[in-house]
Protein backbone atom coordinates (compact mmCIF):
# COMPACT_ATOMS: atom_id res chain seq x y z
CA UNK A 1 0.00 0.00 0.00
CA UNK A 2 1.43 3.60 -0.77
CA UNK A 3 1.00 6.95 0.26
CA UNK A 4 1.05 9.93 -1.87
CA UNK A 5 2.00 12.98 -0.61
CA UNK A 6 1.49 16.08 -2.58
CA UNK A 7 2.65 19.84 -1.39
CA UNK A 8 1.03 22.43 -2.75
CA UNK A 9 2.42 26.33 -4.05
CA UNK A 10 1.67 27.13 -0.86
CA UNK A 11 3.40 24.63 1.91
CA UNK A 12 0.26 23.22 2.29
CA UNK A 13 0.54 19.25 2.24
CA UNK A 14 -2.06 16.76 1.32
CA UNK A 15 -2.24 13.01 1.59
CA UNK A 16 -3.54 10.49 -0.28
CA UNK A 17 -3.61 6.22 0.74
CA UNK A 18 -3.37 4.25 -2.45
CA UNK A 19 -3.83 0.18 -2.65
CA UNK A 20 -5.89 0.26 -5.38
CA UNK A 21 -7.50 2.64 -8.96
CA UNK A 22 -7.71 5.57 -6.62
CA UNK A 23 -9.49 9.29 -7.96
CA UNK A 24 -7.61 12.46 -7.05
CA UNK A 25 -8.72 15.46 -7.56
CA UNK A 26 -5.72 18.39 -7.83
CA UNK A 27 -8.41 21.44 -8.45
CA UNK A 28 -8.70 21.39 -4.32
CA UNK A 29 -5.51 22.06 -3.93
CA UNK A 30 -4.03 26.41 -3.96
CA UNK A 31 -0.94 25.18 -6.26
CA UNK A 32 -0.83 26.26 -10.02
CA UNK A 33 -0.73 22.67 -12.53
CA UNK A 34 -1.54 22.48 -15.72
CA UNK A 35 -2.77 19.04 -15.37
CA UNK A 36 -5.78 20.09 -13.65
CA UNK A 37 -7.93 17.01 -12.31
CA UNK A 38 -9.28 14.64 -11.92
CA UNK A 39 -6.76 12.11 -11.83
CA UNK A 40 -6.76 8.43 -11.55
CA UNK A 41 -3.45 6.63 -9.79
CA UNK A 42 -3.22 3.14 -10.27
CA UNK A 43 -1.04 0.93 -8.32
CA UNK A 44 1.68 -1.17 -9.67
CA UNK A 45 3.77 -3.45 -6.78
CA UNK A 46 6.57 -3.52 -9.41
CA UNK A 47 6.74 0.31 -10.95
CA UNK A 48 4.99 2.59 -8.30
CA UNK A 49 1.94 4.39 -9.07
CA UNK A 50 0.96 5.59 -12.60
CA UNK A 51 -0.88 9.20 -12.64
CA UNK A 52 -3.30 10.00 -15.34
CA UNK A 53 -5.63 12.44 -16.20
CA UNK A 54 -9.25 11.76 -16.94
CA UNK A 55 -11.15 12.00 -18.65
CA UNK A 56 -8.38 13.37 -21.82
CA UNK A 57 -6.76 9.79 -20.45
CA UNK A 58 -2.97 11.24 -20.43
CA UNK A 59 -0.63 9.79 -18.57
CA UNK A 60 1.10 12.59 -16.68
CA UNK A 61 3.47 11.11 -14.85
CA UNK A 62 5.10 7.56 -13.47
CA UNK A 63 5.71 7.54 -9.48
CA UNK A 64 8.41 5.53 -8.40
CA UNK A 65 8.63 4.93 -4.37
CA UNK A 66 10.43 7.18 -2.12
CA UNK A 67 10.54 9.78 -5.51
CA UNK A 68 10.10 13.18 -5.59
CA UNK A 69 8.23 14.73 -8.87
CA UNK A 70 7.33 18.34 -9.68
CA UNK A 71 4.18 18.77 -11.60
CA UNK A 72 3.27 22.56 -12.04
CA UNK A 73 3.28 23.48 -8.80
CA UNK A 74 2.86 20.50 -6.94
CA UNK A 75 5.25 18.26 -5.81
CA UNK A 76 4.23 14.67 -5.46
CA UNK A 77 6.33 12.22 -3.31
CA UNK A 78 5.40 8.27 -3.04
CA UNK A 79 6.02 6.36 0.06
CA UNK A 80 4.85 3.18 1.54
CA UNK A 81 2.07 3.52 3.56
CA UNK A 82 2.40 1.43 6.81
CA UNK A 83 -0.37 1.81 9.07
CA UNK A 84 1.59 0.08 12.33
CA UNK A 85 3.32 2.97 12.93
CA UNK A 86 -0.08 5.27 13.87
CA UNK A 87 -0.48 5.87 17.17
CA UNK A 88 -4.31 5.15 17.04
CA UNK A 89 -5.51 1.73 14.81
CA UNK A 90 -9.23 0.35 15.54
CA UNK A 91 -10.01 -2.29 13.01
CA UNK A 92 -13.61 -1.30 11.72
CA UNK A 93 -14.64 -3.66 9.03
CA UNK A 94 -16.07 -1.67 6.21
CA UNK A 95 -18.46 -4.24 5.07
CA UNK A 96 -20.56 -3.62 8.76
CA UNK A 97 -21.76 -0.04 7.27
CA UNK A 98 -20.41 2.97 8.98
CA UNK A 99 -22.30 6.90 9.39
CA UNK A 100 -20.77 10.12 10.42
CA UNK A 101 -23.15 11.85 12.56
CA UNK A 102 -23.01 15.39 13.81
CA UNK A 103 -25.45 16.82 16.25
CA UNK A 104 -28.81 18.09 14.62
CA UNK A 105 -27.84 16.68 11.06
CA UNK A 106 -29.06 13.40 9.32
CA UNK A 107 -26.29 10.74 9.59
CA UNK A 108 -23.85 10.17 6.44
CA UNK A 109 -23.24 6.57 5.05
CA UNK A 110 -19.40 6.04 4.15
CA UNK A 111 -19.65 3.86 1.52
CA UNK A 112 -16.83 3.64 -1.81
CA UNK A 113 -15.26 7.13 -1.91
CA UNK A 114 -13.47 10.01 0.42
CA UNK A 115 -15.67 12.40 1.88
CA UNK A 116 -14.22 15.77 2.60
CA UNK A 117 -15.34 17.19 5.81
CA UNK A 118 -14.94 20.80 6.35
CA UNK A 119 -16.64 24.16 6.45
CA UNK A 120 -16.80 25.33 2.88
CA UNK A 121 -19.92 24.77 0.76
CA UNK A 122 -18.23 22.68 -1.87
CA UNK A 123 -17.31 20.00 0.84
CA UNK A 124 -19.21 16.73 0.54
CA UNK A 125 -20.24 17.10 4.83
CA UNK A 126 -20.66 20.81 5.07
CA UNK A 127 -19.99 22.21 9.08
CA UNK A 128 -21.16 25.56 10.18
CA UNK A 129 -18.31 26.24 12.56
CA UNK A 130 -15.45 28.95 11.95
CA UNK A 131 -13.18 26.85 13.99
CA UNK A 132 -13.45 23.77 11.37
CA UNK A 133 -11.22 24.50 8.40
CA UNK A 134 -11.76 25.52 4.65
CA UNK A 135 -11.13 21.50 3.70
CA UNK A 136 -10.73 20.15 7.42
CA UNK A 137 -10.14 16.41 6.88
CA UNK A 138 -11.22 13.71 4.35
CA UNK A 139 -12.91 10.40 5.27
CA UNK A 140 -11.23 7.54 3.11
CA UNK A 141 -11.87 4.01 2.68
CA UNK A 142 -9.21 1.91 3.15
CA UNK A 143 -9.27 -2.03 2.69
CA UNK A 144 -11.58 -3.53 4.58
CA UNK A 145 -12.08 -0.06 7.38
CA UNK A 146 -12.01 4.00 6.48
CA UNK A 147 -9.67 5.72 7.55
CA UNK A 148 -9.70 9.48 8.83
CA UNK A 149 -6.47 11.93 7.43
CA UNK A 150 -6.41 15.91 8.15
CA UNK A 151 -5.84 18.09 5.84
CA UNK A 152 -3.34 20.13 7.15
CA UNK A 153 -6.50 21.92 9.50
CA UNK A 154 -5.82 24.86 11.90
CA UNK A 155 -7.45 22.88 14.65
CA UNK A 156 -6.56 19.33 13.83
CA UNK A 157 -8.30 16.16 13.82
CA UNK A 158 -8.50 14.92 17.57
CA UNK A 159 -9.88 11.38 18.43
CA UNK A 160 -10.53 10.27 22.11
CA UNK A 161 -8.70 13.79 22.78
CA UNK A 162 -5.40 13.36 21.25
CA UNK A 163 -4.34 15.05 18.05
CA UNK A 164 -3.71 12.55 14.70
CA UNK A 165 -2.84 12.99 11.10
CA UNK A 166 -4.97 10.01 10.45
CA UNK A 167 -6.31 7.34 12.03
CA UNK A 168 -8.63 4.50 11.46
CA UNK A 169 -12.12 4.70 12.51
CA UNK A 170 -14.34 1.92 14.29
CA UNK A 171 -18.31 2.35 15.66
CA UNK A 172 -18.51 4.44 18.96
CA UNK A 173 -15.29 6.68 17.97
CA UNK A 174 -15.55 10.32 18.31
CA UNK A 175 -13.78 12.96 16.17
CA UNK A 176 -13.25 16.84 17.58
CA UNK A 177 -13.23 18.68 14.32
CA UNK A 178 -12.12 22.70 15.57
CA UNK A 179 -15.15 22.69 18.15
CA UNK A 180 -17.47 19.96 16.49
CA UNK A 181 -17.76 16.65 17.32
CA UNK A 182 -18.49 13.79 14.75
CA UNK A 183 -19.62 10.94 16.18
CA UNK A 184 -18.92 7.41 13.84
CA UNK A 185 -21.73 5.40 14.59
CA UNK A 186 -23.08 1.70 12.88
CA UNK A 187 -25.42 1.29 10.23
CA UNK A 188 -27.42 -0.93 8.00
CA UNK A 189 -25.70 -0.25 4.15
CA UNK A 190 -29.30 -1.82 2.90
CA UNK A 191 -30.99 0.87 4.96
CA UNK A 192 -28.61 3.74 4.51
CA UNK A 193 -28.16 3.49 0.89
CA UNK A 194 -31.67 1.89 -0.08
CA UNK A 195 -32.15 -1.37 -1.57
CA UNK A 196 -31.99 -1.06 -5.69
CA UNK A 197 -29.65 2.36 -6.00
CA UNK A 198 -25.57 1.47 -5.50
CA UNK A 199 -23.08 3.77 -4.87
CA UNK A 200 -21.72 6.34 -2.08
CA UNK A 201 -20.73 9.47 -4.27
CA UNK A 202 -22.13 13.03 -3.26
CA UNK A 203 -24.21 12.86 -6.55
CA UNK A 204 -25.58 9.66 -5.50
CA UNK A 205 -26.19 11.19 -2.12
CA UNK A 206 -28.38 14.01 -3.85
CA UNK A 207 -30.02 11.48 -5.31
CA UNK A 208 -31.56 9.66 -2.68
CA UNK A 209 -32.17 12.53 -1.25
CA UNK A 210 -34.34 13.94 -3.57
CA UNK A 211 -36.07 10.31 -3.55
CA UNK A 212 -36.91 10.74 -0.34
CA UNK A 213 -38.06 14.31 -0.16
CA UNK A 214 -40.48 13.59 -3.19
CA UNK A 215 -41.57 10.25 -2.31
CA UNK A 216 -44.56 10.93 -0.39
CA UNK A 217 -45.91 14.23 -2.23
CA UNK A 218 -49.32 13.24 -3.63
CA UNK A 219 -48.07 15.24 -7.17
CA UNK A 220 -46.57 14.39 -10.25
CA UNK A 221 -42.90 13.67 -10.86
CA UNK A 222 -40.37 14.40 -13.58
CA UNK A 223 -37.17 12.52 -13.61
CA UNK A 224 -34.25 13.42 -15.66
CA UNK A 225 -31.70 11.83 -17.19
CA UNK A 226 -29.48 10.03 -20.11
CA UNK A 227 -29.95 7.16 -21.32
CA UNK A 228 -29.15 4.04 -19.60
CA UNK A 229 -28.58 6.15 -15.73
CA UNK A 230 -31.71 3.91 -14.30
CA UNK A 231 -34.59 6.22 -14.43
CA UNK A 232 -36.94 3.81 -14.45
CA UNK A 233 -34.91 1.95 -10.57
CA UNK A 234 -35.63 5.51 -9.74
CA UNK A 235 -39.06 5.47 -10.68
CA UNK A 236 -39.18 1.99 -8.35
CA UNK A 237 -37.78 3.77 -6.11
CA UNK A 238 -39.97 6.91 -5.20
CA UNK A 239 -43.25 4.16 -5.63
CA UNK A 240 -41.59 1.82 -3.15
CA UNK A 241 -40.96 4.66 0.02
CA UNK A 242 -44.86 6.05 -1.12
CA UNK A 243 -47.74 5.75 0.50
CA UNK A 244 -49.10 3.93 -2.53
CA UNK A 245 -46.49 1.43 -2.27
CA UNK A 246 -49.41 -0.96 -1.35
CA UNK A 247 -50.72 -0.60 -5.10
CA UNK A 248 -49.59 -1.65 -8.62
CA UNK A 249 -46.56 0.14 -9.78
CA UNK A 250 -47.57 -0.12 -13.59
CA UNK A 251 -45.28 1.29 -16.33
CA UNK A 252 -45.18 1.93 -20.35
CA UNK A 253 -42.80 3.52 -23.04
CA UNK A 254 -44.78 6.02 -24.79
CA UNK A 255 -41.40 5.75 -27.55
CA UNK A 256 -42.31 2.11 -27.93
CA UNK A 257 -45.74 1.45 -28.96
CA UNK A 258 -47.41 3.13 -32.21
CA UNK A 259 -48.82 6.17 -31.51
CA UNK A 260 -52.27 4.87 -32.34
CA UNK A 261 -52.30 2.42 -29.63
CA UNK A 262 -51.35 4.57 -26.91
CA UNK A 263 -54.52 5.94 -26.07
CA UNK A 264 -56.02 2.70 -25.59
CA UNK A 265 -52.90 1.56 -23.70
CA UNK A 266 -53.35 4.49 -21.23
CA UNK A 267 -56.90 4.80 -20.69
CA UNK A 268 -58.28 1.63 -21.93
CA UNK A 269 -61.39 1.18 -24.54
CA UNK A 270 -65.05 -0.07 -25.07
CA UNK A 271 -65.90 -3.18 -27.62
CA UNK A 272 -65.77 -1.84 -30.87
CA UNK A 273 -64.30 0.92 -30.68
CA UNK A 274 -62.15 0.29 -33.54
CA UNK A 275 -61.10 -2.40 -35.33
CA UNK A 276 -59.79 -5.70 -33.53
CA UNK A 277 -61.76 -4.45 -30.30
CA UNK A 278 -63.68 -6.94 -29.59
CA UNK A 279 -64.12 -7.18 -26.24
CA UNK A 280 -63.51 -3.89 -23.74
CA UNK A 281 -60.20 -3.27 -22.03
CA UNK A 282 -59.19 -1.26 -18.89
CA UNK A 283 -56.09 0.96 -19.66
CA UNK A 284 -53.09 1.51 -17.57
CA UNK A 285 -54.55 4.40 -15.50
CA UNK A 286 -57.24 1.89 -14.05
CA UNK A 287 -54.74 -0.55 -13.76
CA UNK A 288 -53.08 1.37 -11.84
CA UNK A 289 -55.44 2.56 -9.26
CA UNK A 290 -54.16 3.70 -6.06
CA UNK A 291 -50.78 2.97 -7.23
CA UNK A 292 -48.04 4.63 -9.28
CA UNK A 293 -47.89 4.88 -13.17
CA UNK A 294 -44.94 5.48 -14.76
CA UNK A 295 -44.74 7.24 -18.18
CA UNK A 296 -41.35 6.31 -19.48
CA UNK A 297 -39.62 8.82 -22.25
CA UNK A 298 -42.95 11.10 -22.04
CA UNK A 299 -41.37 13.81 -24.46
CA UNK A 300 -42.32 11.30 -27.54
CA UNK A 301 -46.17 11.44 -26.26
CA UNK A 302 -48.11 12.21 -29.43
CA UNK A 303 -48.98 15.87 -29.49
CA UNK A 304 -52.97 14.91 -29.83
CA UNK A 305 -52.78 13.12 -26.91
CA UNK A 306 -51.35 15.43 -24.43
CA UNK A 307 -54.26 17.52 -23.98
CA UNK A 308 -56.22 14.28 -22.85
CA UNK A 309 -53.93 13.44 -20.79
CA UNK A 310 -53.49 16.46 -19.21
CA UNK A 311 -57.44 16.32 -18.63
CA UNK A 312 -56.33 12.98 -16.50
CA UNK A 313 -54.19 15.02 -14.32
CA UNK A 314 -56.21 17.61 -13.61
CA UNK A 315 -59.87 16.08 -13.20
CA UNK A 316 -58.83 12.59 -11.92
CA UNK A 317 -60.81 11.00 -14.71
CA UNK A 318 -60.29 9.23 -17.53
CA UNK A 319 -62.83 7.93 -20.73
CA UNK A 320 -62.43 4.92 -22.27
CA UNK A 321 -61.58 4.59 -25.99
CA UNK A 322 -65.75 4.71 -27.90
CA UNK A 323 -66.64 5.38 -24.26
CA UNK A 324 -69.19 8.10 -23.26
CA UNK A 325 -68.98 8.09 -19.26
CA UNK A 326 -66.06 8.47 -17.38
CA UNK A 327 -64.15 6.56 -14.41
CA UNK A 328 -62.36 7.85 -11.33
CA UNK A 329 -59.46 7.21 -10.51
CA UNK A 330 -56.30 7.55 -8.16
CA UNK A 331 -52.90 7.51 -9.40
CA UNK A 332 -49.81 9.18 -9.09
CA UNK A 333 -48.06 9.51 -12.66
CA UNK A 334 -44.19 9.52 -12.35
CA UNK A 335 -42.81 10.38 -15.73
CA UNK A 336 -38.84 9.99 -17.40
CA UNK A 337 -37.76 11.75 -19.90
CA UNK A 338 -33.61 11.83 -21.69
CA UNK A 339 -34.69 14.68 -23.85
CA UNK A 340 -35.05 18.69 -22.84
CA UNK A 341 -38.65 18.87 -22.05
CA UNK A 342 -38.05 22.45 -22.12
CA UNK A 343 -36.82 22.89 -25.29
CA UNK A 344 -39.45 20.61 -26.84
CA UNK A 345 -41.86 22.82 -25.43
CA UNK A 346 -39.80 26.31 -26.73
CA UNK A 347 -39.92 24.15 -30.13
CA UNK A 348 -43.56 23.43 -30.40
CA UNK A 349 -43.53 19.90 -29.56
CA UNK A 350 -44.94 19.71 -26.09
CA UNK A 351 -47.66 21.15 -24.69
CA UNK A 352 -46.85 24.30 -21.98
CA UNK A 353 -49.44 23.46 -19.82
CA UNK A 354 -48.65 19.85 -20.01
CA UNK A 355 -45.19 19.87 -19.19
CA UNK A 356 -45.28 22.10 -16.03
CA UNK A 357 -48.32 20.24 -14.83
CA UNK A 358 -45.91 17.11 -15.16
CA UNK A 359 -42.82 18.39 -13.06
CA UNK A 360 -44.29 19.79 -10.05
CA UNK A 361 -41.71 17.41 -8.61
CA UNK A 362 -38.07 17.03 -10.81
CA UNK A 363 -35.41 15.05 -10.07
CA UNK A 364 -32.13 14.82 -12.50
CA UNK A 365 -30.74 11.19 -12.30
CA UNK A 366 -26.10 12.06 -12.87
CA UNK A 367 -24.81 10.42 -15.72
CA UNK A 368 -22.50 7.78 -14.67
CA UNK A 369 -19.19 9.80 -15.70
CA UNK A 370 -20.67 12.33 -12.77
CA UNK A 371 -20.07 9.66 -10.12
CA UNK A 372 -16.85 8.03 -11.10
CA UNK A 373 -16.12 6.54 -7.76
CA UNK A 374 -19.24 4.58 -7.46
CA UNK A 375 -17.95 2.17 -10.60
CA UNK A 376 -16.08 -0.31 -7.80
CA UNK A 377 -19.53 -1.19 -5.94
CA UNK A 378 -21.76 -0.96 -9.00
CA UNK A 379 -19.33 -3.57 -11.23
CA UNK A 380 -19.66 -5.24 -7.96
CA UNK A 381 -23.18 -5.66 -7.77
CA UNK A 382 -23.72 -6.07 -11.39
CA UNK A 383 -20.94 -8.90 -11.25
CA UNK A 384 -23.10 -10.50 -8.66
CA UNK A 385 -26.09 -10.58 -10.63
CA UNK A 386 -24.60 -11.89 -13.49
CA UNK A 387 -23.24 -14.48 -11.42
CA UNK A 388 -26.97 -15.42 -10.32
CA UNK A 389 -28.54 -15.82 -13.51
CA UNK A 390 -25.55 -17.29 -14.93
CA UNK A 391 -24.13 -19.54 -12.46
CA UNK A 392 -20.68 -17.24 -13.24
CA UNK A 393 -18.60 -16.12 -10.78
CA UNK A 394 -16.22 -13.16 -11.69
CA UNK A 395 -14.20 -10.61 -10.36
CA UNK A 396 -12.51 -7.51 -11.59
CA UNK A 397 -8.57 -7.51 -10.94
CA UNK A 398 -7.26 -3.62 -10.42
CA UNK A 399 -5.62 -2.84 -13.52
CA UNK A 400 -9.51 -3.76 -15.26
CA UNK A 401 -11.25 -1.90 -12.74
CA UNK A 402 -9.18 1.30 -13.66
CA UNK A 403 -9.73 0.89 -17.17
CA UNK A 404 -13.74 0.91 -16.26
CA UNK A 405 -12.91 4.08 -14.41
CA UNK A 406 -11.30 6.02 -16.96
CA UNK A 407 -13.92 5.01 -19.71
CA UNK A 408 -16.74 7.98 -20.49
CA UNK A 409 -19.48 5.69 -20.65
CA UNK A 410 -21.93 7.13 -23.17
CA UNK A 411 -24.43 4.45 -22.24
CA UNK A 412 -23.83 4.69 -19.15
CA UNK A 413 -24.89 2.21 -16.63
CA UNK A 414 -26.72 -0.04 -19.02
CA UNK A 415 -23.43 0.32 -21.34
CA UNK A 416 -21.61 -0.60 -17.94
CA UNK A 417 -23.43 -4.19 -17.68
CA UNK A 418 -23.16 -5.08 -21.43
CA UNK A 419 -19.54 -4.66 -20.69
CA UNK A 420 -19.12 -6.87 -17.82
CA UNK A 421 -21.84 -9.89 -19.13
CA UNK A 422 -19.12 -9.89 -22.56
CA UNK A 423 -16.61 -9.58 -19.58
CA UNK A 424 -18.06 -12.63 -17.89
CA UNK A 425 -18.25 -15.26 -21.03
CA UNK A 426 -14.93 -14.30 -22.68
CA UNK A 427 -13.05 -14.36 -19.21
CA UNK A 428 -12.35 -18.53 -18.90
CA UNK A 429 -10.88 -17.88 -15.04
CA UNK A 430 -12.82 -16.37 -12.26
CA UNK A 431 -10.53 -12.78 -12.50
CA UNK A 432 -11.38 -10.76 -15.52
CA UNK A 433 -8.22 -9.37 -16.65
CA UNK A 434 -7.90 -5.60 -18.67
CA UNK A 435 -7.44 -7.66 -21.74
CA UNK A 436 -11.15 -9.16 -21.20
CA UNK A 437 -13.06 -6.16 -21.40
CA UNK A 438 -14.58 -5.27 -24.53
CA UNK A 439 -13.73 -1.48 -24.60
CA UNK A 440 -11.52 0.73 -27.01
CA UNK A 441 -7.60 1.09 -25.90
CA UNK A 442 -7.46 4.12 -24.76
CA UNK A 443 -4.88 3.07 -21.78
CA UNK A 444 -2.19 1.25 -23.68
CA UNK A 445 -0.26 1.53 -19.93
CA UNK A 446 -2.32 -0.82 -18.88
CA UNK A 447 -0.76 -3.45 -21.01
CA UNK A 448 3.18 -2.39 -21.51
CA UNK A 449 3.23 1.05 -19.36
CA UNK A 450 4.52 3.97 -19.95
CA UNK A 451 7.01 6.00 -18.25
CA UNK A 452 7.32 9.96 -18.28
CA UNK A 453 5.81 13.23 -18.14
CA UNK A 454 3.46 13.61 -21.35
CA UNK A 455 0.82 16.67 -21.99
CA UNK A 456 -1.05 15.61 -25.37
CA UNK A 457 2.11 15.73 -27.80
CA UNK A 458 5.05 16.63 -25.56
CA UNK A 459 8.08 14.73 -25.90
CA UNK A 460 8.62 12.00 -22.27
CA UNK A 461 10.80 13.15 -19.74
CA UNK A 462 14.14 11.89 -20.88
CA UNK A 463 15.65 8.73 -19.23
CA UNK A 464 19.02 10.19 -17.87
CA UNK A 465 17.42 12.99 -16.56
CA UNK A 466 15.81 12.83 -12.90
CA UNK A 467 12.21 13.87 -12.94
CA UNK A 468 11.62 17.17 -11.50
CA UNK A 469 15.17 18.74 -11.79
CA UNK A 470 14.18 21.36 -13.86
CA UNK A 471 18.24 22.78 -14.33
CA UNK A 472 19.11 19.57 -15.67
CA UNK A 473 16.34 19.51 -18.37
CA UNK A 474 17.08 22.98 -19.09
CA UNK A 475 20.97 21.83 -19.96
CA UNK A 476 19.99 18.44 -21.63
CA UNK A 477 18.20 20.93 -23.97
CA UNK A 478 20.54 23.26 -24.58
CA UNK A 479 18.74 26.13 -23.11
CA UNK A 480 15.73 25.39 -25.05
CA UNK A 481 12.95 27.22 -22.57
CA UNK A 482 9.86 25.78 -25.68
CA UNK A 483 11.03 22.24 -25.40
CA UNK A 484 11.75 22.63 -21.27
CA UNK A 485 8.36 23.91 -21.02
CA UNK A 486 6.87 21.16 -23.30
CA UNK A 487 8.58 18.06 -21.57
CA UNK A 488 7.58 19.30 -17.92
CA UNK A 489 4.11 20.59 -18.92
CA UNK A 490 4.74 23.81 -18.25
CA UNK A 491 4.23 27.31 -18.98
CA UNK A 492 7.56 29.33 -20.26
CA UNK A 493 6.97 31.77 -17.55
CA UNK A 494 6.87 29.43 -14.91
CA UNK A 495 9.88 27.46 -16.49
CA UNK A 496 12.12 31.28 -16.45
CA UNK A 497 11.24 32.17 -13.31
CA UNK A 498 11.79 28.26 -11.48
CA UNK A 499 15.09 28.72 -13.04
CA UNK A 500 15.86 32.24 -12.16
CA UNK A 501 14.90 31.30 -8.66
CA UNK A 502 17.33 28.15 -8.65
CA UNK A 503 19.66 30.37 -10.30
CA UNK A 504 19.86 33.57 -7.66
CA UNK A 505 19.84 30.68 -5.28
CA UNK A 506 23.04 29.54 -6.84
CA UNK A 507 21.59 26.24 -7.71
CA UNK A 508 21.88 26.06 -11.42
CA UNK A 509 23.67 28.50 -14.29
CA UNK A 510 22.38 28.12 -17.56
Amino acid sequence: MFLLTVLDGTGRTYARPIEGPTSFDPSALRGESPHRGPWLLQPDPSRGVLVVRTPELQVITELRLDQRIVVGDLTLHLTRLDLARTDRIVVAPRRSGLSLRIRGRRPVSLGYRPLVVGSWHGCDVVIDDPSVSHRHCEVTPLGDAWAVWDLASTNGVRVAGARVPYAILEAGATLTLGRTHVECVPCDAAVAHGSAIVGASAAIDRLRQSIADVADAPYPVLIEGESGVGKELVAREIHARSGRRGGALVSINCGAIAPELIESELFGHERGAFSGAQARRRGLFEEAHDGTLFLDEIGELPMALQPKLLRVLETGEVRRVGGEGTHKVRVRVVSATLRDLDQRVRDGHFRHDLFFRLQDMRVRVPPLRERVGDIPALADALLRRIADETGRHRTLEDRALARLMLWRWPGNVRELFAALKRAVFATPGAVIGADDLDLPDALPYLKSGVRGVHDGDADPWPERVPHGDLAALHSYCNGNLTRVATIAGLARSTVRARLAKARAAGGCEP
